[in-house]
């Protein structure tokens, strides 16, 4: 279990039950795939959906506990699966520092795990979680699938609107964050304004997680990233720091970022990405886009003040102070 969660051990007790129903759920795979698939579970990062999970679900009085654990254990399993394509999309030899499946394993098989635990998430789903809507559920997957869609035909090329990156994440990163919300709170059953209030708090939180996860890949440590700093822009994906970088020399009437681009071949090679890397600094668009992940977290914050319980609020604002000072 992740140390993120050492300060809240509610939380992490309950995470560590999300854990193991992941665990015994992956382990009914047959043969060399099973000790794969349950390192792959086990190399687990915070755990941020099934903790959004289990926090909502305490905005009211009924003991929903045994539900929001199948439920956050479901909407992890569907991240874990979406991780596996992920790397298959990006060609990406590690995650966390660890293999990935897709390195282990070759595409075409990487793919099938990744179907498998998708398989799996929906056999876990009983059907009779109080106030689970199956359509919002499948809204928030059918997102997911079109945006990693859309992003995979996009690679390669720079000069995407900013728009359009913030479509792809809202259906790569916020769905999921924002299901997670409104899956904890609606197995309460409460009033309809409180869980749109956590949908919404979910999706900014998502945005914001996301956007400061592209920042990363321009200023992180590649050591605590457990992968090579600058990776997107390798492998041919715009983020947001970039777009606005592009979008400042065109102010500027400059062209030379746009014309390194608009020559590189994908994969870029690293002479290549790491000029970007300072092009993008000077031209400010890690600055910019670091104004606009705060932004989301600004509305998540607003609704979050505005939640009925006192401890929710509070373990709501210990997780933003936490991930507004992450450097991984």
């Amino acid at each position: 279990m992740p140390s993120f969660w050492n300060d809240e051990p509610l939380i992490q007790d309950l995470l560590k039950q999300v854990s193991l129903t992941i665990e015994d759920t992956v382990s009914s795979a047959h043969g060399f795939i099973r000790p794969i698939l349950l390192e792959h579970v086990r190399g687990v990062g915070k755990m941020l959906r099934p903790a959004l999970v289990l926090i909502t679900s305490k905005l009211g009085s009924h003991d929903v506990t045994e539900d929001a654990i199948r439920v956050g254990s479901v909407i992890e399993l569907i991240h874990l699966a979406s991780l596996v394509h992920d790397d298959i999309l990006d060609s990406a030899s590690h995650r966390r520092g660890k293999s990935t499946i897709y390195a282990k394993l070759g595409a075409k098989q990487a793919v099938l795990a990744g179907d498998f635990l998708l398989a799996k998430a929906l056999l876990l789903t009983s059907g009779k979680e109080r106030g689970m809507d199956s359509k919002v559920v499948s809204a928030a997957l059918s997102r997911l699938c079109e945006s990693e869609l859309d992003q995979d035909a996009g690679v390669g090329n720079f000069i995407v609107s900013i728009p359009t990156y913030l479509k792809r994440i809202a259906g790569k990163t916020a769905s999921l964050f924002a299901l997670s919300c409104y899956s904890g709170v609606a197995l309460q059953e409460g009033p309809k304004v409180q869980t749109m209030r956590c949908h919404r708090i979910g999706y900014c939180m998502g945005m914001a997680f996301q956007i400061q996860d592209d920042i990363l890949d321009f200023t992180g440590s590649a050591e605590k990233l457990g992968k090579t700093t600058g990776n997107d822009l390798k492998c041919g994906i715009p983020t947001l720091p970039l777009l606005y970088a592009l979008q400042e020399e065109r102010k500027r009437g400059g062209s030379e970022l746009a014309s390194l681009l608009g020559e590189a071949s994908v994969p870029l090679k690293m002479r290549t990405v790491r000029k970007a890397l300072d092009l993008v600094e000077s031209l400010g668009g890690v600055q910019k886009a670091q104004i606009l992940a705060e932004s989301y977290q600004q509305r998540a914050l607003k609704d979050i003040h505005n939640l009925e319980s006192e401890e929710v609020r509070r373990q709501f604002l210990n997780l933003f102070a936490k991930l507004s000072g992450r450097s991984i």
